[in-house]
């Protein structure tokens, strides 16, 4: 009971630093990691309370499946910390310094969101971004929509679909760093 009133009130504003937050606090205070799907429910509100008592009485006990519904709820899913991070602009009333710590974090989870671990990882995120840029717009929502991670599958999968939808690209041209 005393853990309770320890738990961070949830914060449906930012629900992926909310995250962030409770892990730092349960690590902090050695909670088991068997109570933290418990102790979460305790605060959860709306939405979040909707998600977690929708879920079966297993998968309730697992913090991990707690948090990815949760966070699934409020669509922070990979292309959503993308979104974020490449569409974030500073605020007159930010600093550069907070600017720059924010468009920090925004990718820090972007690139977390994707699992990557390493800078191949990175590498290949980062390509594979750069790529899509490059592309007509409906052949990289194509690419979004097949969850293709590798550039090299992803050209495969672009060129397949520009001859599958040849009348839409013939005669056109398209120059690298803008879509058309």
């Amino acid at each position: 009971s005393k853990n309770i009133r320890l738990v961070p009130p949830f914060n449906e504003k930012d629900v992926d630093k909310y995250f962030a937050v409770f892990e730092r606090t349960a690590l902090s205070l050695k909670w088991p990691r068997d109570m933290w799907s418990l102790l979460l429910q305790s605060v959860l509100v709306d939405k979040a309370q909707e998600v977690y008592s929708s879920l079966s009485v297993d998968n309730s006990r697992d913090y991990v499946c707690v948090k990815s519904t949760v966070l699934r709820a409020y669509e922070l899913v990979p292309e959503a910390y993308r979104q974020k991070f490449l569409h974030f602009r500073k605020f007159d009333s930010q600093t550069y310094v907070e600017f720059a710590w924010e468009k920090e974090a925004l990718f820090d989870r972007w690139y977390a969101s994707q699992g990557v671990k390493d800078f191949e990882l990175l590498r290949a995120l980062m390509i594979m971004e750069d790529f899509k840029n490059c592309l007509p717009e409906r052949v990289a929502t194509y690419l979004n929509r097949q969850k293709v991670t590798e550039v090299s599958k992803a050209a495969v999968l672009a060129d397949e679909y520009v001859l599958t939808h040849e009348t839409e690209f013939v005669g056109r041209s398209y120059s690298f760093g803008a879509r058309p």
